[in-house]
Formats: structure tokens, C-alpha cells, sequence
């Protein structure tokens, strides 16, 4: 499907009413002139910056001032103080905004947002007005494939506005379907004269157990009120450490297994076995199943149905976790970022600034996780194992039993990872004369990230497993596996021909996996704006063109094959590997983990001497095309053009004060798409009209309404055009469709707001948005030697996969479903109530009060394909807090109600239900100079971040950070 032939702008009747309407408006309204009696309000921008009102109480004083002069539906928080936003980056602080849900980081830290239900990708995060992207990967496990931009690497305290619009105006960058966030950094002329603002912070972390310093200082002066200079820097070392649990891809059934062949080299199910068959139950006795049954040998016949105690049909079905596996993550994050801004006003009508920013951060951590070995631990490995006394939910699901000849699978990474950023961005406002305004404005922005991940894999002897399900399972195991001398070995060796010698072809899976991620990002900008009109924000008009560049660049690199032949095989760990293991990081594993009963530690491979011994540092690793994660990578190149043209007008409608914004813009989109086999190009033009309404229906009542039209780009990862395998084995693979259709949405609001006093209001608001451009995931069932016509090399696949291959017959014999993406015609439409209440307490107590905001989202999708994940039929957030002269105080609550995140294996994978409490408070010490003592204590609960596996109680992955304590100091003179 060309996109090239596509209709560059398609819209449903009520879309074709509301560009009617904005034309209509336009027309009439752009050169009206407010009537005498009706008092134009000015831009309120550099007001609600300057008003001196401190602490919280400020902030959220500005907030409701830049809301009640907004147009449209825009949320704004501001920096009233260094380091006083109530979070620890950006992504947190934008979390009280109605509507604004936080993706978190496993260690609980909010990394990326989503507006409105959907996902982060949906969301266009500017800084200063400009593109940006990062080249961060995301969270642990798993990678940035698309649009999403990475807020932990910001800190609040080199920011001074964050700004929030759900529904689009023609001037701002398209791009979000969702909504447009706009981060605004501290310039000097924020403050006057000469400012020097500090923090100084110690972070004591319940699980780790050991203090990470934080530190701030930002330094401002003005000359003459003609120049200015402002310099900031902030920075922590994190010393983390995350307890959880997770499975691996899908849940899980096994079957009976049974001997292929006389010689027992080979094994499989028995016959008539239904299921997904991923592991096997043992049909002879194994050593730990005889020494605890009288008269019962080694080798002995048994009955795993029998012995299971329930049904054979139910034990066929049964569910277990795929690989799941206790784990944690153990190390340090540093992370550092500074900004220069100079600013220079030689005249009333000229404002020019350049704003720069540097930020990098780097982590050093291993993840380590013990799993059961569950998939493919056949017969004839020595793997099988024999279930006993277990116990099956109505749902299919086992929740206890004890299981012989189990082994743990252990699989360390030892993670190096490095992300920087940097931006450029020069602008001139120039006021030319009473009615005309130009604003020039360029951008620069590059980012890069590196992550080396080398992963070893060890294999515990087999023994008794007991498996208990609760808020996520517990393994007790016969053997400690926090002890480094149980008879580990690098891989599962077993003596199939009895000759008490283990040759090579009886060791059976990987050793160690080299896996290197490299990524690049850069965006290049020219805006031109002009406004028209003596105050053009109320009633004149504003036109420009913008032309934005940006590239995202991925590589991957491999060669365990390569590495393990020439570098593992005959290194002086390969037969002596538990010379190379010492004792677990942590020996108290899971004590964060509610219901947890398993072991409480895991025996930890010594990364430096295993490296050394297999010469890791001089290994050049083999560019792969795809990544760990199952992913395609390559190059997206897009080059965009835009024009816009937007009026605003002011009249009178019954004695009050009637806004109006009306506006298009038109976008011109090329795209190039490349991985290192093929290459594609498309493009295509959309039109964007644009509509808001603010009606004074009283002096204090505002009621607003809204209607657009919005884009957001199809997803990278969805459009490379060739093919990467779906995991270790040969039962998937992954297609990209390079033509894809971006998404596109149609968006209606209408809320108010009773503004009661300066700081206090109350509103609400309605919005409804229809999404096109979801895409089918299309699966199509082929031989294994037709993969060749999707980019796949089926002559070198690896040792695991060319296993599989000669177990399931051959490339003749064998089938793998191909996974590929196409538009389809359906809709979404999202509707849904925010609302926002601010109150002060002062009749109660002089400086108390609160401020709640809650979001409620439901969907209505025309097809199945197109109903979309990760949408929180509820969330709230709500502040309680207290300030004097000398003393502050809040706790904060956030929720969000669990979500469907994606479906695995045909069924629904779902978040929990999550509720963060917060706390901070400070005190301004007694001294001449202005100075703060704050402490600040985050997820005091020690909520965990996880899913459910289509059932809640059935742990999909659940990560427990645990509490974080911070004492600190702040001053400013």
C-alpha cells in the first residue's frame, strides 16, 4: 500500500462540520475588534512567571492564573523554586496535570508520559517550541522502538514551565495525537538582578541500603536589563537496587514425554498430547524422585498423570510460567545535565536567546534472575521433569506442587550503558512595529546511546523444586541457589550414553550471548512566525512555516556463535566454570516482595575474571539485524514541511466576553526507511484545521470548547522492511511494512472551569477522540525454507535455532508464522471526563489546603485491531498540603487503575491497580542567609510496577523498588 496515492485529508462529517465552523469563524471574527465595554486581556506568559508568591502555593498559583487565560484546553506547571517542582524529573512533575499518566522505569521512577490513554509515542514533547528526540532505550528490558522520549534524564530544576495542550492549535508542531508538551528552560530575564540558587541532597534507598548524592546550582545575572546570563547544572549518582519477579513471553503447558529412539538421543511427546507442549513431564525416575519414594530406583517407569494427582487432560493443559524467575537489579546510575542560556534585549521590541543544553547519564548494574528451566527441557537432556501433588485453578493455572529433577536456569547481565544529549536552539522575537511581530527560531539536537550487555547462562543440578503461587510464585528449591558450590555448570551436561563422560555434544544450551545496542538520534529546525494585530493572541493573526528534520539511526550487534566457538570453547572457564562464581549481591532477595517465599539469593558469576578469561574486551562484535529484543533495526530519515495560518478574535455574545482560535496547517511528510538490505520511501500531505472557543459566562465561569484534527506518525518499529527472528527459537518471525498510513484523530472538548478565588477553581471537561490508522497484525504460516522471501538468511541461524530445526524435521518439515503489520479501516474513539479541583484551607487553617485531579477514559473500537493498550479507565492525583513563613509540608497520592498493556499468546497482559504515596516537607532555617532544610520520602508503600497474566493473582512480572528517603539542602542568594 503506496502511501503516496492516499487522500491527503479525510474526515468524518462531524470532521467536515467542524472545518466549515473554523472557516466560517475566521472569516468573520479575525479583523473584529473587541467591543469598548469588553476589557482585552493581555498575554498573561511573562505575568504568571513573575507574580511573588512562593512555595507550592505559588506554583499552583501560577498555574491557575496561565489556566484561566489559556485558550483551549492547556495545563501548566511552574517552577516557583529551584528544585521545588514535586518530583524527581520531568515526567513526574507533569503527572498532576489532569489526563497526564507516567510510564515508570522497574526502579519506580517515572521515565516516559501518555496524555489521554494513549501510549508515550503519542505524545509530541518539544523543548523551547522545538523537536527533540533521545536516544535512550526505555525501560529495562525492553527498547525504544518509536516516538517515545525518555523525561528521566531532565531535571526539574533547570526548568522553569511545562506546558500540557490536549487538543492541537495550528501553530504548534504536529506530531501528537494525544496532546503536545512543551518544556520551557530557566533563561535569565525569569528572574532579575543577580541569582545564585543551590541544592545539596542525600537519597537513602530501603532496599540498597546506601546514600546517593543529588546537587543542583543554577546562577543567573542580568546587565543593564539589555543582557543576560544564566548557567546550571544538576547531577546525582543513584545507587540502585530492584527486587521482582518476571516470566518470559507467554504462559505455558507440557506434555508427557517419551523416547524417539532406541539409542535415547531424542525425545518428544507422547502421541495424542494437545497444548502448547513447551516443556516435558518425566516418565522415569530421576535421583531426587527415588531418594524420596521406598523401593523406587533410579530409571524406574512412573506415571507423571499419576503422580501429578489430577486428570491427564488437566495436566496436558495445565499453565505454568514461561522460564519465570526471581531477579534483581543491582548498581549505580549517574546522571548529569547542564544548561547555558544568554539572552539579549537591546531595544523594548527585540528579545534574542540562545539556549543550550548538555545532558548525559550512564548506568553500570547487573540484572541477575534465576529461572526454572521450563522450555524445551527434554527427555533426553536429562531436563524432564516429574510433577507431584499439584494443584490447578479453574482458570488452567498451576498454583502449588512439588516438581523433581528441576533445574535453575541462572542468566546474568552485566549492563554498561551510556546516553547523551545535546541541544542548540537561537531565537529572535522582534517586535517590528504596533501590529506586526516576527519570531525566528532554530534547533539542533543530537543524542547517542551505547548499551554492551554480555549475558552468561548457568545451569544448577537437578533437584526438588516446591512452587507456590501468591502475589508473584515462590521457588524454594532442595539446593541453595545463593551457593556458589552446589555443582553448577556452564551449560546442562548430561551423560545420555552411560559411559560416565560428558562429551560435547551431552552439554545442551548457550553459555554466554554477546549483545551490543547502538542508537543515534538528530533533529534539525528552522521556524518563521509572524503575528498580525495590535495584540494578535486576542485578535489578529498569526502565520509561518516551519521545516523540522529528524533521523533516528539503530544498530545491533552479535556473534555468539562467532564468540563461543573462538573465544568460550578451550578459555580457562569453559570446564572449570564454578571457579568463576562467587556469592549472591544481595542475600535477602524478595524481602520488598509481598508474599514472596523463595530463596533469597542468587550465586553471582565474577563478570571481571570471566571477561578476562575469555578475552570479552577484545572481541569486535558482528552487526545484526536485529537486537536482543526480537527487533528489526535500521535508519528512519523524515523530512517535514510546514504552513500554517491562525486567527483569534474577541466579541461580545450577552454582554460577555466571547475568545475564538481558528487555524490550519498544512504538513508535507517524506519518509525514507532503510535496514542494511533494502531501502524505501514515501511520503504524503494532511491538512490540520483547528478550532477553541472561551466563553466568560460569568466573570469567574469560563466555558471553553475545542475541535481538531491531529496526527502522530506511524511507528518505526512497525515499518522496516525486512525481516528479524521473534525469539531464540524458529517459531517466529518479525516483518516491518515501511508504507504504513501515520495515525490521525478527530478531537472534541468542551469543560469550564469557576475560578472562586486567586488560587481556587474547580473544572471540568469532556473530550471525545476518534483514532484511525491502528494497525492488523497479520500472521501467515510458512514452510521454513519460504522464509527466504522475507530477508531471512536460514543458512546461519545459530546453534539453538539449527537444534530446534533438526528436532521438528527439517526445513522442509518445519513451519514459522510470520508476523507483519497492515493499516486497517476501523476506528477508536476515546471519551472521557478530567477534572480539577484547587482549594485552599485558609478558613480552616491560614496556609492549608489541597488540589485533586482525576481522569476517567473509555473506548469504543470499531474493530477488535484497533483497541488500544495501556488506556486506565481511572486515575487521580491529589496533594494535601500546609505552608507557613518558615515550614512546608504535603503528601501527594497518585493512582492509576491496572490496563490492558498487550495480549501474549492470545491472552490479555494487564497492569496492576498502582497507588504511590509521597511526602516532602522543608523548613527554612533561622539564618541570614535563605536557606532550606527539605526531606522528601517517595512510594513510601513500595508499590510495585508489574502485569497480570490475563487473571489477576497470576503474576506476569512485578518489580518492587521499595522507599527512597531524601534529606537535602536549598538556598538561593
Amino acid at each position: 500500500m503506496n502511501t503516496n496515492k492516499h487522500n491527503p485529508f479525510k474526515l468524518s462529517p462531524r470532521g467536515l462540520l467542524m472545518l466549515a465552523v473554523a472557516a466560517a469563524n475566521s472569516a468573520v471574527h479575525a479583523q473584529e475588534q473587541p467591543p469598548e465595554n469588553v476589557q482585552q486581556v493581555q498575554p498573561s506568559e511573562a505575568e504568571t512567571e513573575i507574580i511573588e508568591v512562593r512555595g507550592y502555593r505559588g506554583s499552583l498559583f501560577n498555574s491557575a492564573a496561565a489556566k484561566r487565560e489559556s485558550q483551549g484546553f492547556v495545563d501548566e506547571v511552574f517552577a516557583d523554586d529551584i528544585g521545588k517542582m514535586p518530583s524527581q524529573n520531568l515526567a513526574e512533575s507533569l503527572s498532576r496535570i489532569p489526563g497526564v499518566k507516567i510510564n515508570r522505569e522497574v526502579t519506580g521512577e517515572g521515565q516516559q508520559i501518555s496524555v489521554r490513554g494513549l501510549g508515550p509515542s503519542f505524545t509530541k514533547i518539544a523543548l523551547n517550541g522545538n523537536a527533540i528526540a533521545i536516544a535512550s532505550d526505555g525501560s529495562l528490558g525492553s527498547g525504544n522502538r518509536n516516538r517515545e522520549v525518555d523525561l528521566d534524564i531532565f531535571p526539574t530544576e533547570l526548568f522553569s514551565s511545562l506546558a500540557v495542550s490536549k487538543t492541537a492549535t495550528a501553530h504548534q508542531l504536529e506530531g501528537g495525537v494525544s496532546g503536545y508538551v512543551n518544556m520551557r528552560t530557566a533563561r535569565p530575564f525569569d528572574s532579575t538582578n543577580q541569582t545564585f540558587k543551590y541544592s545539596l541532597e542525600g537519597a537513602y534507598g530501603d532496599l540498597r541500603g546506601e546514600i546517593s548524592p543529588r546537587y543542583s546550582a543554577v546562577y543567573s545575572k542580568t546587565f543593564d536589563d539589555k543582557f543576560g546570563v544564566l548557567v546550571g547544572v544538576a547531577g546525582a549518582n543513584t545507587k540502585s537496587r530492584v527486587d521482582g519477579y518476571e516470566a518470559v513471553a507467554l504462559f505455558t503447558d507440557g506434555c508427557v514425554a517419551q523416547w524417539d529412539n532406541p539409542q535415547h538421543t531424542s525425545s518428544g511427546c507422547i502421541e495424542g498430547s494437545e497444548g502448547l507442549n513447551h516443556f516435558f513431564w518425566n516418565p522415569e525416575a530421576t535421583a531426587d524422585y527415588a531418594g524420596s519414594h521406598d523401593g523406587v530406583s533410579v530409571g524406574d517407569p512412573i506415571d507423571p498423570v499419576a503422580t501429578s494427582g489430577v486428570a491427564a487432560e488437566t495436566l496436558d493443559t495445565a499453565l505454568l510460567p514461561y522460564l519465570g524467575r526471581p531477579m534483581f537489579t543491582y548498581g549505580t546510575r549517574d546522571r548529569v545535565s547542564g544548561i547555558v542560556s544568554l539572552q539579549y534585549r537591546p531595544t523594548d521590541g527585540i528579545d534574542a536567546a540562545l539556549d543550550m543544553m548538555y545532558a548525559k547519564a550512564s548506568k553500570d548494574f547487573v540484572r541477575t534472575e534465576a529461572m526454572w528451566w521450563g522450555r524445551r527441557n527434554y527427555l533426553h537432556q536429562g531436563g524432564a521433569i516429574i510433577p507431584e501433588n499439584v494443584t490447578v485453578n479453574d482458570n488452567g493455572y498451576v498454583t502449588e506442587g512439588t516438581f523433581y529433577n528441576s533445574h535453575i536456569w541462572v542468566g546474568s547481565h552485566d549492563y554498561q550503558e551510556d546516553v547523551d544529549f545535546y541541544s542548540v536552539m537561537p531565537s529572535v522575537s522582534w517586535i517590528v512595529n504596533d501590529v506586526f511581530k516576527v519570531d525566528v527560531s532554530a534547533s539542533l539536537t543530537k543524542s547517542e546511546f551505547d548499551r554492551d550487555e554480555p549475558y552468561v547462562l548457568y545451569m544448577s543440578p537437578g533437584g526438588t523444586l516446591e512452587f507456590s503461587n501468591g502475589d508473584v510464585p515462590s521457588f524454594n528449591f532442595s539446593e541453595n541457589p545463593a551457593d556458589p558450590a552446589i555443582g553448577w555448570t556452564w551449560q546442562q551436561e548430561y551423560d545420555q550414553n552411560q559411559d560416565g563422560v560428558i562429551s560435547e555434544d551431552e552439554k545442551f544450551g548457550d553459555t554466554f550471548r554477546i549483545q551490543r545496542n547502538h542508537r543515534e538520534t538528530e533533529t534539525k529546525g528552522v521556524h518563521l512566525d509572524f503575528a498580525y494585530g495590535e495584540s494578535p493572541e486576542y485578535s489578529g493573526f498569526k502565520f509561518g512555516l516551519a521545516w523540522d528534520e529528524s533521523s533516528s539511526n539503530m544498530d545491533a550487534f552479535g556473534g555468539t556463535a562467532e564468540f563461543t566457538q573462538n573465544n568460550v570453547v578451550n578459555s580457562a572457564a569453559y570446564n572449570n566454570f564454578s571457579d568463576y562464581l562467587g556469592p549472591s549481591l544481595v542475600n535477602d532477595l524478595g524481602t520488598g516482595i509481598s508474599g514472596y517465599n523463595g530463596y533469597t539469593g542468587i550465586a553471582q558469576v565474577d563478570w571481571a575474571r570471566i571477561k578476562d578469561a575469555t578475552d570479552y574486551a577484545n572481541f569486535s562484535a558482528i552487526p545484526s539485524q536485529g537486537d536482543q529484543f526480537g527487533a528489526t533495526v535500521g535508519d528512519i530519515n523524515e523530512d517535514v514541511l510546514a504552513l500554517y495560518l491562525e486567527a483569534n478574535a474577541e466579541t461580545e455574545i450577552g454582554g460577555r466576553l466571547l475568545r475564538v482560535n481558528t487555524g490550519v496547517r498544512w504538513v508535507s511528510t517524506e519518509q525514507s526507511v532503510a535496514t542494511s538490505q533494502s531501502q524505501t520511501t514515501a511520503s504524503y500531505n494532511k491538512l490540520l484545521p483547528s478550532m477553541s472557543l472561551v466563553y466568560d459566562v460569568l466573570e469567574d465561569v469560563k466555558l471553553r470548547a475545542s475541535a481538531s484534527r491531529s496526527l502522530t506518525r506511524a511507528n518505526p518499529s512497525d515499518m522496516f522492511p525486512n525481516a528479524s527472528w521473534g525469539g531464540s527459537g524458529i517459531e517466529s518471525v518479525n516483518a516491518g511494512n515501511p508504507y504504513l498510513s501515520p495515525f490521525e484523530a478527530t478531537n472534541f472538548d468542551l469543560g469550564g472551569e469557576w475560578y472562586f478565588s486567586e488560587l481556587g477553581y474547580v473544572g471540568l471537561t469532556y473530550f471525545e477522540k476518534e483514532v484511525t490508522g491502528f494497525t492488523r497484525s497479520d500472521s501467515l504460516t510458512v514452510t521454513f525454507s519460504d522464509l527466504v522471501e522475507y530477508g531471512i538468511d536460514i543458512n546461519d541461524i545459530g546453534d539453538d535455532r539449527q537444534q530446534a530445526l533438526l528436532e521438528c524435521g527439517g526445513p522442509s518439515q518445519c513451519t514459522t508464522t510470520v508476523n507483519t503489520r497492515n493499516n486497517i479501516d476501523g476506528a477508536t474513539t476515546l471519551s472521557g471526563f478530567e477534572a480539577v479541583w484547587v482549594q485552599p484551607l485558609d478558613v480552616v487553617i491560614e496556609g492549608m489546603g489541597f488540589n485533586i485531579s482525576a481522569t476517567s477514559i473509555r473506548q469504543d473500537a470499531s474493530d477488535d485491531d484497533a483497541i488500544i493498550t495501556g488506556i486506565s479507565d481511572l486515575s487521580y492525583n491529589g496533594t494535601l498540603f500546609y505552608e507557613n513563613d518558615v515550614f512546608q509540608t504535603r503528601v501527594t497520592v497518585y493512582h492509576q487503575d491496572g490496563a490492558a498493556s498487550y495480549y501474549s499468546q492470545g491472552k490479555e497482559v494487564f497492569s496492576f491497580d498502582r497507588t504511590q504515596v509521597d511526602l516532602s516537607a522543608s523548613y527554612n532555617l533561622p539564618l541570614a542567609m535563605d536557606m532550606t532544610l527539605t526531606l522528601d520520602a517517595y512510594n513510601l508503600t513500595n508499590e510495585p510496577v508489574g502485569n497480570w497474566h490475563e487473571y489477576e493473582g497470576i503474576a506476569f512480572n512485578a518489580f518492587y523498588p521499595g522507599a527512597t528517603y531524601t534529606l537535602g539542602l536549598r538556598g538561593s542568594f
